[in-house]
């Protein structure tokens, strides 16, 4: 017992340093505190996601975005007043003029080569030169669809059909000025006019179809505005030289 009362006597002043080592060191006079106005735990991260959920808000779509734009596409989801294509009574005569002008340039893209023989004798030239009066159609759409493409997306439907029609009249007056059989050029010439027109007209019926007609009549009205080039111009052409001849 003795000897275990002088050990813990012995020991007692040890163990008070280890004490008041563990305590904690109160702050000198005049230092300041390294946490004071310190964010929370968490804090840096919730404005990070404040500021991600900023960006990620759906905004309201520009003007001419919005016109365009389905019904219920925009703001929101929120419903839109729909728009109805007004259609009128003067459709038709605008396909029927259309029609009449395809018709007139096509009726002059095979004029020559239906009775190919009598302009070769009336000229005198080869059938081969001939032939060339309806192939310069051909020739000619290669290179100008793009531009005459460019011209209506651009200019638009009124335009794109002025050019066509003044070109293929353009044609017509020149042909007048053509009977001679020395003049077989000039023959060629308004050919060459006439050709230029057709690259025009060719893109216009479904430009048309798609202006002037609701959306259950523009298959009728582009296969009618096609039908009037491909089949009635050749076709009264053919019945017009044959029986004229």
């Amino acid at each position: 017992m003795v000897a275990g009362e002088l050990v813990q006597e012995h020991l007692r002043p040890a163990l008070d340093d280890i004490a008041l080592d563990r305590k904690p060191r109160e702050p000198e006079e005049g230092a300041v505190d390294p946490t004071y106005g310190a964010a929370p735990a968490g804090g840096a991260g919730g404005e990070a996601e404040e500021a991600d959920a900023y960006r990620e808000k759906e905004l309201p779509p520009p003007a001419h975005e919005r016109d365009a734009m389905l019904p219920g596409a925009g703001d929101g989801g929120e419903a839109q007043v729909t728009r109805e294509t007004r259609l009128y009574r003067r459709r038709f005569a605008v396909l029927a003029v259309f029609g009449l002008c395809s018709l007139v340039n096509a009726f002059q893209w095979i004029q020559y080569s239906i009775i190919a023989n009598v302009f070769s004798r009336y000229y005198g030239v080869s059938s081969l030169a001939v032939d060339w009066l309806s192939i310069v159609y051909m020739v000619a759409y290669v290179p100008l669809i793009f531009p005459a493409t460019w011209l209506l997306d651009r200019k638009g439907l009124r335009l794109t059909a002025l050019l066509g029609a003044g070109f293929n009249c353009a044609g017509a007056w020149l042909k007048c000025a053509s009977v001679s059989p020395q003049r077989f050029g000039v023959t060629l010439a308004a050919q060459v006019v006439c050709s230029v027109a057709q690259v025009f007209i060719l893109g216009l019926p479904s430009r048309v179809a798609s202006v002037w007609f609701g959306p259950r009549e523009v298959s009728t009205a582009c296969a009618a505005a096609v039908l009037g080039n491909q089949v009635s111009g050749a076709r009264v052409g053919t019945c017009v030289y044959e029986g004229v001849i």
